[in-house]
């Protein structure tokens, strides 16, 4: 990667840490102006991102409604609520559906979901919050160490709490149940957190006391004052080098609590540049899994790809062998179309001497029965001639015997 385009990336990404960390500041300032000196603090203050109740005015019709701004399990509201999904058998909300405001009690395992997200910015896990939050949701635990930080813990959170982060920064968080109007998405968890200075409030209250002193010893420089007419130049000098004093001892004062903030402030930008240089370690570390994939699915073309090589030039070769085996075919198809031609032609042939034989025979058929016509013929003319021949010849017997007959019963009768 060009070294030039990761520098501009480095500096892009500071650049929107810095103005994130200037806006969080200004949030802080103005919790803390809107804070009573010399008083505790108070958990319960509220939230400036929080709209007012459901029985208020802003919740009397429908288009006052809370709309989300997001799809998904971890989205954001209108009403400045960052909020994670408590059901996961119904569909996410989708960018303007309507929810209505309730108390974070409303969630089945609100204190521990409480403590899951106090949890994240204690551990420093808030990037992660959104997956430790759908563990939370789903299993009621998690195995990461805002999981284990949540399940040693026994402490009862209130729907707001003021969390001490580090020994300069304390959270103020808000909690609370965005439930579906419709009932047909999921209801949120949902809640907002701001930071401040831990020593602010000291700080003002101390502010307020030297503001006081001065006031005072205004009153008794003034008195003084007017006492200098009778001093001598040795006094004068004395009271204007113990006021100089006074005046540096005070202006030390009136910046130290500045000082202080400004550090806290160099300090949050060091923890947010530290997150940054995380975050780039953490987006490398991706790029480099990403490269080595890209690597591995390369090497997995170009094995592809070898294997594809073989197998065309296998294709290659059957393509060759087919095209002999059809060479091969139109050869023998050649020969039984020769074959056939040969045959057909020697089966005409003895058809044709078939027929020549049947022709041979018939006319021999033909003579035969002329000869026996001619001899049945010959037999027919003999045959009569014998036959009067015969006839005439057993007349004549007849007639002799009928003459023998007659002259023996004649000599038998005489």
């Amino acid at each position: 990667m060009n070294k030039k385009m990761v520098t501009l990336i480095f500096v892009i990404f500071i650049s929107f840490c810095f103005i994130s960390i200037v806006v969080a500041n200004n949030t802080g300032s103005v919790d803390k102006n809107s804070t009573d000196p010399g008083k505790p603090i108070d958990n319960k203050t509220p939230d400036k991102n929080i709209t007012p109740d459901k029985n208020g005015s802003d919740n009397k019709t429908k288009k006052n409604y809370i709309l989300a701004q997001g799809s998904g399990s971890d989205i954001r509201f209108s009403d400045g609520f960052r909020g994670f999904m408590l059901d996961y058998s119904k569909p996410p909300a989708s960018p303007g559906d309507e929810f209505k405001r309730a108390s974070a009690s409303k969630a089945s395992n609100s204190n521990t979901l409480k403590l899951a997200i106090i949890e994240s910015y204690k551990q420093d896990s808030s990037g992660q919050i959104g997956q430790i939050m759908a563990d939370f949701v789903k299993t009621g635990s998690s195995s990461s160490k805002v999981g284990q930080a949540v399940a040693a813990s026994h402490q009862s959170v209130g729907n707001h709490a003021v969390v001490k982060i580090n020994n300069r920064t304390e959270a103020v968080f808000n909690f609370e149940v965005l439930e579906s109007v419709s009932g047909n998405e999921s209801d949120y968890f949902a809640y907002t957190v701001s930071f401040r200075s831990i020593s602010d409030h000291n700080q003002t209250k101390n502010l307020t006391n030297i503001t006081n002193t001065t006031n005072i010893t205004n009153a008794t420089n003034i008195t003084n004052m007017t006492l200098f007419d009778n001093m001598t130049n040795e006094t004068f000098l004395d009271e204007l080098y113990a006021l100089l004093l006074f005046l540096a001892d005070m202006l030390f004062d009136a910046w130290e609590p500045i000082i202080e903030t400004l550090l806290n402030d160099i300090l949050m930008i060091i923890n947010a540049i530290n997150e940054l240089a995380k975050m780039f370690e953490n987006i490398m570390a991706e790029i480099q899994s990403l490269m080595d994939a890209i690597e591995k699915f390369l090497n997995m073309l170009e094995s592809i790809w070898k294997e594809l090589d073989g197998l065309l030039k296998l294709l290659a070769m059957v393509l060759e062998a087919i095209q002999q085996l059809i060479g091969l075919i139109e050869y023998i198809l050649n020969l039984i179309m020769s074959l056939i031609s040969a045959i057909i032609a020697l089966i005409q042939w003895i058809l044709n001497l078939l027929l020549a034989l049947i022709n041979f025979i018939i006319d021999l058929i033909n003579q035969l029965i002329a000869l026996i016509q001619a001899i049945l013929d010959f037999l027919k003319s003999v045959g009569s001639f014998l036959v009067n021949v015969i006839q005439n010849a057993l007349i004549i017997i007849g007639v002799f015997v009928i003459i023998t007959i007659g002259a023996f019963v004649y000599n038998r009768i005489r």
